[in-house]
């Protein structure tokens, strides 16, 4: 899929995005757009910058310059825009005392307004089983398994997963990436930060690589593998890379 196709809809336009955290920009004037009905996939180094984009998106950070629309809304303004995204940390953060069912009562109660809820994950990773497991009790895997329910839970259109998999038993991480390729298939906007090139080439449809905050690389998968003429990613990345310096 080509970022500037005609006729898809546009989910998420980032333009001049900027963040610095003391003396270090983050990112660097970040321009992208992605669309309903495919899946993103975010890679670069540690400290490249996935985390604090997708933070900025959901309003967790907020950037020192540039814009962010999330389907029409402008995300510094009307924060409504978050009723319509899903969001899975990277590291979540709960409170270690409350049980994961009053977690999730206390959300449902938050979001009042939702009137349909997407139970498929909640049922398929067995998170009944963990309800009376207080938050501070639950290993790295259990924390993972909790919050991609959340990500799903208020049927979002636009879903935003770090490291989705990080973590995960191999039953849990096939079960998230079959819900990713069906809500894909349904218009959803997926966008997916991950280390793993075999997850990225299962999953999306685009690659953006970011590097020291810039992005390098926002090419559609098979053309960013046609073009280096490999069936390997992380090899397809390094030809682009260093097709770049030599530019």
């Amino acid at each position: 899929m080509n970022p500037s196709s005609p006729g898809q809809h546009t989910a998420i336009e980032v333009r001049g995005l900027t963040k610095r955290f003391g003396t270090q920009e983050v990112l660097c004037g970040v321009d992208v757009l992605m669309h309903f009905g495919e899946v993103v996939a975010l890679m670069g180094p540690n400290g490249s910058g996935k985390s604090t984009l997708i933070k900025s998106m959901v309003g967790l950070v907020r950037p020192d310059r540039g814009s962010i629309h999330i389907a029409g809304h402008e995300a510094s303004g009307d924060v409504s825009y978050r009723r319509s995204v899903g969001y899975m940390p990277q590291i979540a953060r709960y409170p270690e005392t409350l049980t994961v069912a009053e977690l999730f009562n206390m959300l449902m109660q938050l979001r009042s307004d939702c009137n349909s809820y997407d139970l498929q994950l909640y049922e398929q990773l067995n998170i009944a089983s963990l309800a009376s497991k207080q938050l501070g009790v639950l290993s790295g895997g259990q924390r993972q398994r909790v919050g991609a329910a959340l990500a799903w839970y208020f049927s979002p259109t636009i879903v935003l997963l770090d490291e989705p998999t990080a973590g995960l038993d191999p039953i849990s991480t096939e079960t998230i990436k079959a819900k990713i390729a069906r809500e894909r298939a349904h218009g959803k906007c997926i966008v997916i930060t991950t280390h793993s090139p075999q997850d990225a080439l299962e999953l999306a449809d685009r690659l953006v690589y970011l590097y020291e905050g810039k992005i390098c690389i926002d090419l559609p998968l098979e053309q960013l593998l046609a073009d280096a003429a490999t069936t390997s990613l992380m090899g397809a990345i390094a030809w682009h890379l260093q097709r770049e310096v030599l530019q």
